[in-house]
């Protein structure tokens, strides 16, 4: 009877993270452009591509990013990260932080977009229906207002002049929690990503004294808390696709400490063969 390897399995069920995560970046590219057709009808500026394709840009950067760990952490001996291979990967590496940043930036400025919304000074929704104006129903999901819809649309509502969107008072103020609840996983993730940086760096990490390792292992611990608690949230409240995303970035990246903390423990010698590749491979 074929026996399978305990790691080959756990193996198996890493890389069908990963490959998760890049189909949930297509989702989330599919998301950003039906919603950039509502925000931005006039078209949307290069310079404001961020606020419109925010979670695009940051999930396709986190996993470029999230495979540039798995490669330096767990295929590649220290003796190819020597190699000019090893100067690219983390060219690479210093890129994907500039657009995972600048992604925080489109986050943050979504966010603050909601704070344009303004008490609409009109009867009801009918009387915006010979306009070109959406419907704000959730964050990131609009739908275009009608004579046969507005005449359900009662409460206080909102508009948005600028972007030419109306919302009720619910909608707005739930799409605006949950935008800031991207900014909060958004900037928690960079400061994750820093202390992961650290930990890759042993000579950096030599610098400082010891307590600093547990100083790090703790933030990490209240850092992915955190994210945690968003992943409930978008659970509760927000969409699937969120929470199911939060959930595998979480798993990816206990996998990219698994290999961190085995990486550590390596002798240097030894890690070619336990990962089961020569300098030549």
């Amino acid at each position: 009877m074929l026996q399978v390897n305990r790691l080959d399995w756990f193996s198996v069920f890493k890389y069908l993270v990963y490959a998760a995560l890049i189909a949930n970046a297509a989702l989330f590219f599919k998301d950003d452009w039906e919603a950039a057709a509502h925000v931005f009808q006039d078209g949307l500026p290069f310079v404001r591509i961020i606020e419109g394709f925010a979670p695009s840009i940051d999930t396709a950067a986190w996993v470029i990013l999230l495979l540039l760990f798995e490669l330096e952490t767990c295929q590649l001996t220290d003796e190819v990260l020597k190699r000019p291979i090893g100067l690219i990967i983390r060219g690479l590496r210093a890129l994907c932080y500039v657009v995972i940043v600048y992604a925080f930036t489109g986050y943050l400025g979504k966010a603050l977009g909601f704070g344009l919304y303004v008490p609409a000074d009109i009867p009801n929704a009918c009387a915006l229906v010979m306009q070109p104006f959406s419907l704000l129903v959730g964050l990131d999901e609009y739908r275009a207002l009608t004579a046969m819809n507005c005449a359900g649309i009662a409460g206080d509502l909102f508009v948005n002049e600028q972007a030419r969107t109306l919302a009720e008072a619910g909608a707005l103020t739930q799409a605006t929690r949950l935008a800031w609840v991207d900014v909060v996983n958004s900037g928690t993730w960079l400061l994750i990503l820093a202390l992961l940086e650290l930990d890759v760096r042993p000579r950096v990490k030599e610098l400082f004294p010891g307590w600093v390792a547990t100083a790090n292992r703790l933030a990490k611990y209240l850092l992915y808390t955190i994210i945690l608690g968003a992943a409930v949230y978008w659970g509760l409240f927000g969409t699937f696709l969120d929470f199911w995303d939060a959930f595998l970035w979480i798993a990816a990246f206990i996998f990219i400490e698994r290999n961190v903390f085995a990486w550590e423990r390596e002798p240097v010698a030894s890690r070619a063969d336990e990962r089961g590749f020569t300098d030549e491979g």
